[in-house]
């Protein structure tokens, strides 16, 4: 009695798994075609594109604008000391001068560096869907052509 229940048991574990459980709901799910599928992403992509475009004018112009004041803090400290330039300087006076120049295109460089950095990193481009393989022809044997005979 226990050998059979084992049995049966045991051969419905196996059997299991070759019995479809539901062969309706397989037809039920219509695939989709891939021409659809391809317009899909090629929509997908140019929506994501256009996005893009657009955070990278925006992201170009604040950088544009960092640059642009650092552009202007460098003229500024060149021409401080082109008017600092009096007529009977010393060697120290013109070290310190070269050193203050030299301490404000530091500090300027600092300044745009951490602007950058707290800009961000650029946006990203979206990548553009794979192209769908075209048809093949068969590549069965071919015929040859035979020269023509002469008779």
């Amino acid at each position: 009695m226990r050998i059979r229940r084992v049995a049966f048991i045991l051969s419905a574990l196996l059997i299991t798994p070759l019995i479809s459980t539901s062969p309706a709901g397989a037809a039920d799910k219509l695939p989709t075609p891939p021409k659809q599928i391809a317009t899909d992403l090629k929509e997908e992509y140019k929506i994501a594109l256009a996005e893009f475009r657009k955070e990278f004018r925006i992201y170009e112009k604040k950088r544009r604008e960092i640059n642009r004041l650092f552009k202007g803090a460098i003229g500024k400290a060149l021409t401080d000391t082109r008017l600092a330039n009096p007529a009977g300087q010393t060697q120290i006076q013109k070290r310190r001068k070269m050193k203050a120049k030299q301490n404000a295109v530091i500090a300027a460089t600092m300044a745009r560096d951490a602007a950058i950095e707290a800009l961000g990193a650029p946006p990203i481009a979206p990548t553009p869907p794979a192209k769908l393989p075209k048809n093949e022809k068969s590549k069965g044997p071919k015929e040859e052509k035979t020269p023509a005979s002469k008779n």
